[in-house]
């Protein structure tokens, strides 16, 4: 298995260099960012990692070309996720 680009447990805040999609990074950064974990459980309350907190880091990997299957649910949540860290969504209060 070849080094990541990044470390998994504390990614930066802007893309690695050479990352082909920049934009996927700065979402999944914030959704990675909004789930991260307070001892044995994820700021949402559920326990950690929770399953938005897993899309993040599959996005994060996606966006910097490390290819991963990804099952149905994991997309659901990445895109689950996504809707929870958007400003736009009606009512959201950025932490």
């Amino acid at each position: 298995m070849t080094a990541l680009p990044f470390d998994p447990l504390d990614p930066p805040t802007e893309p690695p260099p050479g990352c082909p999609m920049p934009t996927l990074w700065r979402i999944a950064h914030a959704l990675h960012r909004l789930h991260r974990s307070d001892g044995d459980h994820c700021a949402c309350g559920a326990r950690h990692p929770c399953v938005h907190r897993r899309a993040a880091l599959r996005a994060l990997l996606e966006a910097c070309g490390v290819p991963l299957p990804a099952p149905r649910a994991d997309i659901f949540d990445l895109w689950h996720g996504i809707l929870l860290v958007s400003p736009s969504r009606p009512g959201h209060q950025r932490r």
